[in-house]
């Protein structure tokens, strides 16, 4: 048998449930999350160090809704995280365009660990969405930015975790026309790529192909 409220007590609890419903969602890493939030997020992670092989589909539905919730909707519909065995020293990877995610299966080794790496490597995708064409620094202040919005905002821009480091030689140096920064890497540039200090100081942080680096010295 249902019991039914008083019209008087009725009347003032159904405007406050109708105003709880509309409230929106909002990101904020430091609100406290309820006891069922925080199981959520433990069995989630637990799960994960189990299966730590291709696309995983908690995080990636974990990942668009911080998206969503920013606002970034085609971004969120894109957006694929990945597991990645080939993955070494690197904690995690961001390839934009791609809108895509990649993580070390070591990570689920260190509490917290996949969570906070997820929103590291997401922050960079986010970064580049919100610049459009204009170059940016990978750990400059959109980046920075994005890690705010994300719930991380002291976020370094490189991790210390005990990861297995393999030597690598630098068989490819490159040097800018312009200012004369030499540049060495593993491997070739795979697109036209500039100096960005002079992009820039001369372009307004634009690609510009007079500062393009030019391949000076090549290991055999």
């Amino acid at each position: 048998m249902k019991t039914r409220l008083p019209a008087r007590r009725e009347a003032r609890t159904l405007p406050i449930l109708k105003q709880h419903l509309q409230e929106p969602p909002v990101v904020d890493g430091t609100a406290a999350e309820s006891e069922q939030e925080q199981e959520h997020e433990q069995g989630n992670e637990i799960s994960t160090s189990l299966e730590r092989r291709g696309r995983d589909a908690v995080l990636e539905k974990q990942a668009r809704d911080w998206l969503d919730r920013l606002g970034l909707h085609e971004g969120a519909m894109k957006l694929k995280v990945e597991w990645n065995r080939k993955l070494r020293s690197t904690a995690g990877y961001a390839k934009w365009p791609m809108w895509k995610v990649e993580l070390n299966p070591l990570l689920a080794d260190f509490p917290g660990q996949v969570d906070r790496t997820l929103k590291h490597e997401l922050a960079h995708l986010i970064a580049y969405a919100r610049a459009g064409r204009k170059r940016i620094d990978p750990h400059g202040k959109e980046w920075r930015k994005a890690c705010a919005d994300l719930g991380i905002p002291d976020e370094s821009a490189r991790h210390t975790l005990p990861l297995p480091r393999s030597k690598q030689t630098r068989n490819f140096t490159y040097q800018c026309p312009s200012c004369a920064v030499k540049v060495e890497r593993v491997r070739k540039f795979q697109r036209h790529t500039a100096c960005l200090a002079c992009c820039k100081m001369h372009n307004h942080g634009r690609y510009d192909v007079r500062f393009q680096f030019l391949l000076i010295g090549k290991k055999d």
